[in-house]
């Protein structure tokens, strides 16, 4: 079952105001995430969207365990680099500016896409971009196929 909780209790806070305008009732866990039914995760998402555009012009990262995920964020910290955190069902994923994206990850380790594993579009030309390993889509594609599942019959 889906769940969404943005770590910076502000970004949470819009969230859930933002979240009272749809035509259903959520429901909060007991660490205060978001939990929804896939039917709804796309509601939901898109208002968890509107918070996230509200920050900067972003992409998604994650990474495949927690000590790496320890390890990016000490980077940005480190480093003094923008970010937010989402604790998603089954991951901590990082929200990143595009604008920052090459100082993301340390330059002598990064190899990580540049461009839209589905259309070539760079980064700087998609308003958002979702990054994990060496695949990457940006959000033109995302609706693309989103809109092409739900044409298919059930």
């Amino acid at each position: 079952m889906p769940s969404l909780r943005f770590e910076n209790p502000e970004l949470q806070s819009r969230f859930l105001h933002r979240l009272k305008r749809l035509p259903f009732e959520v429901q909060l866990d007991s660490e205060g995430s978001v939990v929804c039914g896939e039917k709804q995760w796309p509601d939901v998402n898109g208002v968890a969207n509107t918070v996230r555009d509200e920050c900067f012009k972003w992409y998604f990262s994650w990474c495949d365990t927690p000590d790496a995920a320890k390890e990016l964020e000490e980077h940005l910290r480190t480093n003094g680099l923008r970010y937010e955190l989402e604790r998603h069902e089954d991951r901590l994923v990082f929200l990143l500016p595009q604008s920052d994206m090459a100082k993301h990850q340390r330059s002598d380790r990064y190899d990580g896409p540049r461009n839209c594993s589905f259309c070539g579009k760079s980064y700087f030309e998609r308003q958002r971009f979702f990054v994990t390993g060496k695949h990457a889509i940006c959000d033109e594609c995302v609706k693309e196929l989103h809109a092409e599942i739900q044409s298919y019959p059930q």
